[in-house]
C-alpha cells in the first residue's frame, strides 16, 4: 500500500519536545542531523525543553534547535534540522516560538546560520534577525606538511592569563575579521581581547591545545585556541603579531596543533574564515584544510 502525502492544507501542531517527541524525531530527522541532535545532548549543548518543532497529522515538518556551550546555559544560536524529506520555506511561527524560548531562558542575543544559496533570506530578516557576516567552512584532515623553521610553540596555560588576552588583542590588529571589527568598535580592543578568551574558557578543549608561538627570542608572536564547537573540534581563534605576519607563523601553529588534534583522537578539524579574512583563507588552504562549503550568519538582539 502506498501512503498518500500530508495535505498542506492540514493544520500544523507546534509544541516543545517531549521524550516521545525524541522518538518521532529519531525516526523522522535525517540520519545526519539525528546524530547531530543525539550528539548535542549527550554533550549537554541543548535540552529537549529547547527543542520546538512542528508536526502535521502527526509527521514531522521541522525542528528548531537551541544551542550553548555546555558551561555556558544560556541559548547562543538556532540550529534548523532536517527531516527526510526536503519541507520547502522555514516556517517562521516555529523560530518565534524558538526565540521567545530563548528569552525565557535569559539570553540577550541569538544567531543563526544557512548556507549561502539558502532561501530563507526573507523570513530571517523579517524575523528582526540582521545580517551579521559571511564565512568560508573549512575542514581539515587533520595533517600538515607546512615547514617553518625558527619558531617554537609552548602551551598557552604557562602563562598568566592577563599575557594571553593581551596577545590576543596585539594579534587581533588590523585583523579583517568582521565579527573581531565589530566587538572591537562596541567593546574596544581589550573588551573583544577579553571577551574571546572567555569564551573560548566556556567551551571544552585541553589544554595541550592551546599554543603560544615564540619566536627565536622568546618573544610572543602568535596563538592559536582550539575548542570544541558542539562536539566538532574547530579552530576558534588563530592570531599572530601584525609585525610577524607573511612569515608562516600560523602556518607553524597548525603544524603543531594538528598532530596532537590526532593523538587526542579527532580525524577531522574545522575552521570558519571570514569572507574578507584572505590571509586566512590562504593559511588554512596551503595547511590541508579544504574549502567544505559558505554561510550567511545572522545576528538577532533580544
Amino acid at each position: 500500500m502506498v501512503s498518500s502525502p500530508l495535505n498542506p492544507l492540514d493544520p500544523l501542531i507546534y509544541r516543545t519536545a517531549g521524550d516521545s517527541d525524541l522518538r518521532i524525531l529519531q525516526s523522522e530527522l535525517h540520519p545526519n542531523a539525528w546524530r547531530r541532535l543525539a550528539a548535542w545532548m549527550d554533550l549537554s549543548c541543548t535540552r529537549s525543553s529547547w527543542i520546538t518543532l512542528n508536526l502535521r497529522r502527526g509527521a514531522l515538518v521541522q525542528a528548531l534547535v537551541l544551542l550553548t556551550h555546555s558551561s555556558y546555559g544560556i541559548p547562543l544560536e538556532c540550529v534548523l534540522l532536517p527531516a527526510h524529506a526536503t519541507q520547502g520555506p522555514i516556517d517562521c511561527q516555529l523560530f518565534r516560538l524558538a526565540i521567545d524560548c530563548a528569552k525565557r531562558c535569559g539570553a540577550r542575543e541569538l544567531y543563526y546560520s544557512a548556507e549561502e544559496d539558502s532561501s530563507q533570506s526573507r523570513c530571517i530578516d523579517d524575523l528582526g534577525f540582521s545580517r551579521w557576516r559571511e564565512v568560508y567552512c573549512y575542514e581539515s584532515d587533520g595533517s600538515s606538511t607546512f615547514t617553518v623553521v625558527g619558531y617554537r610553540t609552548a602551551e598557552a596555560g604557562r602563562f598568566p592569563q592577563a599575557e594571553i588576552v593581551s596577545l590576543i588583542e596585539q594579534t587581533s590588529e588590523f585583523c579583517d575579521d568582521s565579527q573581531t571589527r565589530y566587538f572591537q568598535s562596541s567593546l574596544g580592543s581589550y573588551g573583544d581581547a577579553k571577551l574571546t578568551l572567555e569564551t573560548m574558557e566556556l567551551a571544552s578543549h585541553e589544554a595541550s591545545w592551546w599554543l603560544v608561538a615564540l619566536a627565536p627570542d622568546g618573544q610572543k608572536v602568535g596563538l592559536i585556541l582550539p575548542v570544541l564547537n558542539y562536539g566538532e573540534l574547530t579552530i576558534g581563534f588563530i592570531g599572530v603579531l601584525p609585525a610577524f605576519r607573511g612569515r608562516g607563523v600560523a602556518s607553524h601553529l597548525l603544524k603543531q596543533f594538528l598532530p596532537t588534534a590526532n593523538r587526542s583522537g579527532y580525524s577531522t578539524v574545522y575552521a570558519e574564515v571570514d569572507e574578507g579574512n584572505k590571509s586566512m583563507q590562504r593559511t588554512v588552504s596551503k595547511n590541508g584544510f579544504r574549502l567544505a562549503g559558505r554561510k550567511q550568519e545572522w545576528r538577532l538582539t533580544i
